[in-house]
Formats: C-alpha cells, structure tokens, sequence
C-alpha cells in the first residue's frame, strides 16, 4: 500500500493492472502506426508506378469511369468476335487467339478489360448483368461492328450469357471455354469450395491500401492466376505486376468472386442461345450449360490441355472453336 500524492486518502494500486493497460495502449499506437505508415508507402509506391506507366490501349469513359479497349479490323467486318476473360486475367490473355484470327479480314476483334483491370477505375461492386451492360455500351462507343459472336472463358462466359439474354438481337453466336454454370455454381458444394478463396480476397482488399498486400505478394501468399502469369510474355508479365497489388486490382478480383459465391447471375435460361451456333470447351462432359442451346447446333470439344487459362496454353483449339462457330453463323446467315 502506498500513499497517492494529492489524495486525502489511502488507495491501493494494482501496479500489474497498470502495466497491462500501458502496454495495451502502446500496442495500439504502435498498430495505428504502421497503419498509417503502410497507407503513406502505398500512396507512394502507387504515385511512382504510375509515372513509368501509359496504356497503349484506347479507352471511352463510361459513368465517369475508364473502360480500355482494343478493337482490330476493318469496317467492313461481317462480324466482331467478343472475348471475355477468366477473374484475375487482363486483355493480354487473348494475344495468341486474336493474332491467328486477325488473318480473317472479314472478322474484327474486340478485346478489353473489366472495371479494376490494369489502367480501368475501380468502383462498387457491380453483378455479371451489370458488367454485360457496360460492355454493350462499350461496343457503341468503341464502333465495334455487330453482331458478336461471344467467346467467354471462365467467369466471362457469366458475362456472355447476360450480354446474350438482355441483347439476343447483337448475338450471332458464342464459344464458352470451361464455362461457368449458374445452375452449379448454386450448388453448396460450389459455395465451399471457393468460400476461403472469396475471404482471401477480401483480406488482401483491405490489405492493398496500407501495403500489407504487396508485402504478402512478396512472400507467395496471395491469390494468383498462374495459368495467365506464366504464359503472357515478359514485357506484359512486368506491366501486370505494377497493378496486381494495388486497391482497384484487388477490388475487382474480390467483387467478382463475390459474385460466384452469391450466385448473383441469373442467365442461363433454357435455349438462350437455340437458334445459334454454340461451342462448349469443357471438360466437363455433363456439363449443364448445355442446355442454352439447341442440340442440332451446339458442338462440344473436349480439350486437349486440361488446365486453367486455356486461352493461353491451348490457343489452337479456342481458335478452331471460334472457326467452327464462324462457318455455321455465316451458313445461317445465307439460308435466312
């Protein structure tokens, strides 16, 4: 017992309780700290990067925010083949495809990046129907030549299907490559199995404002689409690597995996697509998305490379596919 200057009486002080109190609150300093300071290093970092960085793409504005784009052909294209992409993956990811096609000087091609890739803003989260209308808009703006034929890989073949059932009329046909079905992705079991991925992504959301996402890069613990990081040349590799970490990146990839854990898209209606020709890429022999289109026009190739990112590690047989879904779009067309 020890008396307390200033007091009139005696009080005892629990000298253990005091200390833990100190220590708790200089802990908190501490953690605000490095909040603060993590959140000054990726204002820099981020200001740094974006000197040494310019698109090589054009780019349109649409409800205020940049949407890049790259459109090839000539304006007498019969027909724009659309591509769309898996989660995580830029518009590099079709370079070996649209290189082979770009032979054809009846086609055009038209690639882009979603909301928070590469040089695009970020913003809220927005579901597969809201993307597919942004990409219509998108094509008015870029003079993409109509119709499409749509080629979704991944979660872009959730982006074609909404594109297909809100603008059935600018759709000539689709090729899907290990597309995504609604009607699994409902399933429990679906929901498990990326629910730690989805949280994941979430943390390192929050983690990109303060560096603690570069950091986690750095020693291999973040989300990663090797398929497409290691197959884009060094030059796009390098580019890639200057966004992957950053806020609107990481929202994008989180917002999208959002979508699939809540099964926000509704699409895939029976005979979406049954008065056009159809490929599937899949593995996946009872594959439920079938039932978008009708029998008679619908071809199903099993892939070679049974992998992610076939857009990249099989090109040739994206590119017969879309040859395929071609020749009997141009066949329907004369017969009409």
């Amino acid at each position: 017992m020890r008396l307390i200057s200033h007091s009139n009486g005696l009080h005892t002080v629990d000298k253990e309780k005091l200390g833990k109190i100190v220590i708790i609150k200089r802990c908190i300093i501490f953690f605000i700290g490095l909040l603060i300071l993590g959140f000054v290093i990726q204002m820099v970092t981020d200001f740094v990067d974006n000197l040494g960085l310019k698109s090589k793409f054009k780019y349109v504005r649409i409800d205020g925010k940049k949407i890049e784009y790259k459109l090839k052909g000539s304006g007498g294209s019969d027909y724009t083949v659309v591509f769309d992409g898996e989660i995580g993956a830029n518009m590099y990811e079709w370079d070996k495809v649209c290189k082979t096609l770009e032979t054809d000087k009846k086609l055009s091609t038209f690639v882009y990046n979603r909301r928070g890739y590469e040089f695009n803003d970020g913003g809220d989260l927005i579901t597969p129907e809201e993307q597919a209308k942004i990409l219509k808009t998108l094509l008015k703006k870029a003079g993409a030549p109509e119709p499409y034929i749509f080629v979704g890989e991944e979660y872009g073949s959730l982006v074609a299907t909404n594109f297909a059932k809100l603008y059935p009329e600018s759709v000539a046909g689709a090729v899907l490559v290990n597309p995504l079905s609604e009607e699994t992705i409902n399933k429990e079991e679906f929901k498990n199995s990326i629910k730690y991925k989805y949280y994941r992504s979430e943390f390192e959301k929050i983690g990109s404002n303060f560096g603690l996402t570069s950091l986690m890069s750095k020693m291999g613990l973040t989300i990663q689409n090797k398929g497409f990081e290691e197959n884009i040349d060094q030059n796009e590799l390098e580019e890639f690597n200057k966004f992957k970490n950053k806020k609107n990146y990481k929202e994008a990839v989180s917002n999208e995996l959002k979508n699939l854990y809540r099964n926000t898209s509704e699409s895939q209606t029976e005979g979406l697509l049954s008065n056009k020709p159809l490929c599937l890429i899949t593995s996946n022999d009872d594959d439920s998305i079938k039932k978008i289109g009708n029998q008679s026009l619908t071809t199903v190739v099993k892939p070679q490379a049974d992998s992610d990112t076939l857009s990249l590690l099989d090109s040739d047989e994206i590119v017969n596919g879309i040859n395929t879904t071609l020749k009997e779009v141009r066949k329907l067309s004369k017969s009409s």
